[in-house]
């Protein structure tokens, strides 16, 4: 029974090695310190254990992927940690910053609209005028309704012809 025992003892510990921990108690994935670092400013500041750096790697939100640099920061601070590791020199802060995409920096403009005439020489512009529905919407309008005036004239027929037989 002892040899059973052993074996027992060595699955267990296997088992909770093999199983990778969260960062924390409460259970919250440790790849979501990396996520909220990365928000907060666009750079991740801190450093965490590698195998976070490899689950937000794989949990990466599609539209972050898509619209961000997410991704690439999180590697470059996946590097960044395992130049730690090493004993090697790192950056503090891994990261582009939202300000070095170009977020943020459109400039808003305050535009007037003149209610001048269509035909106002003193206009510099186009002036728009509303006059109801566009063209294109009548036109298609008008031919659905001739669409669905012939199908009415040929259920008709058929119908007057059935009656006549």
């Amino acid at each position: 029974m002892a040899p059973m025992k052993r074996v027992l003892l060595l699955a267990v510990l296997l088992a909770a090695v093999a199983v990778p921990g969260t960062a924390n108690a409460s259970g919250t994935p440790c790849r979501n310190k990396i996520f909220n670092d990365w928000y907060r400013d666009g750079k991740i500041a801190s450093t965490y254990p590698l195998g976070c750096y490899r689950d937000a790697l794989k949990h990466i939100p599609p539209d972050a992927a898509i619209y961000s640099s997410l991704s690439d920061d999180v590697r470059a601070a996946l590097r960044a940690a395992l130049r730690r590791t090493e004993g090697l020199t790192a950056p503090a802060q891994v990261g582009h910053g939202f300000k070095a995409l170009g977020a943020g920096a459109v400039k808003g403009t305050v535009a007037s609209v003149e209610t001048a005439a269509p035909h106002d020489p003193k206009s510099d512009g186009i002036v728009a005028t509303a006059s109801g529905a566009p063209l294109p919407i009548l036109v298609l309008g008008g031919i659905a309704l001739a669409l669905v005036a012939a199908g009415a004239v040929g259920v008709g027929w058929r119908h007057v012809r059935s009656r006549r037989q």
